[in-house]
């Protein structure tokens, strides 16, 4: 039988996303209020603003879906709830260490990935975990905000390294 779980963890600071979708909107409506009046000029660039804008506020709301299945992590990025974007995925058994990121376990383990790739959605404040990948093709340190039912899952794939805490 398949072993499955998924998670998806969503971002809690939206305030900075509400502003720009608000600024998007007023740099439209100038837009629309200097073509009408005649100013071309300031009216593109007006409108290039609110280009600038509706591309990089997709970065400013960004949610993260964690699935494991059969020991197979994958963590994928969404953008704005719409595209999707796969970060980092890896086999249970070629991660060395999964605890929290604040334990001793952590803190303590020598020789660490030097390329660490977060997952933790902007203003969270659940318990953050790491789990360090040195086996394999990727090194790494991936950072997320798992749930306990996701730890147990991993813990049936690879018991000696995942650390609850």
């Amino acid at each position: 039988m398949d072993q499955f779980k998924e998670q998806f963890v969503t971002t809690e600071d939206l305030g900075l996303y509400k502003l720009a979708n608000g600024g998007m909107i007023v740099c439209l409506i100038f837009t629309l209020l200097c073509m009408t009046l005649g100013g071309v000029i300031p009216g593109l660039i007006f409108l290039v603003s609110s280009g600038i804008i509706f591309y990089a506020k997709r970065f400013l709301y960004v949610e993260y879906e964690y699935s494991i299945t059969n020991g197979e992590v994958d963590i994928d990025s969404l953008f704005e709830a719409k595209s999707r974007k796969p970060k980092i995925t890896f086999n249970m058994k070629e991660v060395s260490l999964f605890t929290p990121l604040e334990s001793n376990e952590y803190k303590d383990f020598t020789n660490k990935p030097e390329k660490i790739i977060n997952a933790v959605p902007k203003g969270n404040n659940s318990k953050v975990y790491a789990a360090l990948v040195t086996e394999g093709n990727q090194r790494a340190q991936v950072l997320f905000v798992p749930n306990d039912e996701f730890i147990d899952t991993c813990r049936l794939f690879n018991p000696k390294a995942v650390k609850k805490n």
